[in-house]
């Protein structure tokens, strides 16, 4: 079984709706088959959207690093004036990113591409649900990348029992400031900054 951070080009056709609300606020994206959490939004996304919507307002630059089909990014589009930028390795779901920002008329830049590059520039914001199933090592990447093109914050959701601590100990010891600002249904969502 192909995992959502591959691209299958095998993978049935399955277009699907999901629909999901944010502090009152009504969406609905397509989906399909091979995308991350196909059928539904994911709590941790939730959990980490609600967070951020909280904490921040309106940076200037944000990226949406792992966006999946887009809800973040389409989230966050449609509460700020800001510059959007999102990034996943999956094809399909960067297809489905690109219909879901322009059905829920936002703009986004959307990248399909491993992670992030040195022309990406830097983020006032930079917003990840980190891939669990890809593996401690490649996690870890994606957070020095995420250091490397921040300027501002970075909030990342992660279930305590899949190394919330380790996480947070990790981007210590890589110079950042940590905290943990929502502990909610298992998951922890971290808010860092660079020193």
């Amino acid at each position: 079984m192909s995992q959502y951070f591959e691209n299958d080009k095998n993978l049935k056709d399955e277009p699907i709706q999901i629909h999901f609300t944010i502090q009152n606020k009504e969406y609905q994206l397509q989906s399909n088959t091979g995308v991350f959490s196909k059928d539904k939004l994911d709590t941790g996304t939730k959990i980490l959207l609600e967070s951020v919507l909280k904490e921040e307002k309106n940076p200037s630059r944000c990226l949406d690093l792992g966006c999946g089909i887009g809800p973040v990014g389409v989230v966050l589009a449609s509460n700020w004036n800001s510059e959007i930028m999102m990034i996943d390795i999956n094809e399909r779901a960067v297809s489905l990113a690109s219909q879901n920002i322009k059905n829920n008329h936002c703009k986004a830049t959307i990248k399909c591409q491993d992670g992030i590059c040195t022309e990406d520039g830097m983020f006032d914001c930079i917003v990840l649900n980190p891939p669990i199933r890809t593996g401690k090592k490649v996690i870890y990447s994606l957070f020095d990348q995420c250091i490397e093109h921040l300027k501002g914050n970075l909030y990342i959701v992660i279930r305590k029992q899949h190394g919330a601590q380790s996480a947070m100990n990790y981007l210590e010891e890589k110079g950042c400031v940590v905290e943990r600002i929502v502990r909610d249904k298992g998951y922890w969502v971290l808010k860092c900054y660079c020193k």
